[in-house]
């Protein structure tokens, strides 16, 4: 077996990993980021569903929790965005969150005729007992890796999160 394909190989230790990258193309590069993201997408998404399970909530209700999480407070209209639904599924999401305690309607600290949509206080308890574990996990995956090789993944998750920002615009 060459080692391309034992790179890419699912057996291989670190999925994809070669444990030289010079051996490699960087056209077999570009095919192995191709397909470990695409990986990386239906693992987080299988991820995202157990923890909109274990929260109680369904993957979309989720969905719109763990954007305000990450995002801090935005209009129904931004959420309709981010998450491609309509406004009218977001009133019910919204208003699925608020009867639960999670989110609040409140004015629009620049525009008075629209509504922002934020976490209640104590709504970050919900994250926290969805992944247990989770931060102690991540942290050992990347416990080899040096500051230097951090700030690249860093970045590389910054480019990586504005091109499929630009991909997904209309």
């Amino acid at each position: 077996m060459d080692t391309a394909s034992a790179a890419s190989s699912p057996s291989a230790p670190g999925g994809s990993r070669s444990a030289d990258p010079e051996v490699r193309s960087r056209a077999e590069l570009y095919d192995a980021l191709q397909t470990d993201g695409q990986r990386l997408a239906v693992r987080l998404i299988r991820l995202l569903h157990r923890m909109a399970e274990r929260s109680g909530m369904n993957p979309t209700d989720f969905q719109c929790y763990t954007l305000l999480r990450v995002s801090g407070s935005l209009t129904p209209g931004e959420i309709a965005d981010h998450l491609c639904l309509s406004t009218g599924s977001v009133t019910g999401v919204i208003d699925r969150l608020e009867a639960h305690g999670l989110v609040e309607r409140t004015r629009h600290p620049e525009d008075r005729r629209k509504v922002a949509v934020r976490l209640t206080p104590g709504a970050e308890r919900v994250g926290a007992s969805t992944a247990p574990g989770m931060r102690e996990a991540m942290t050992a995956a990347h416990a080899d890796y040096s500051l230097e090789e951090l700030a690249t993944i860093t970045d590389w998750l910054d480019r990586v999160g504005t091109t499929l920002d630009l991909l997904a615009a209309d």
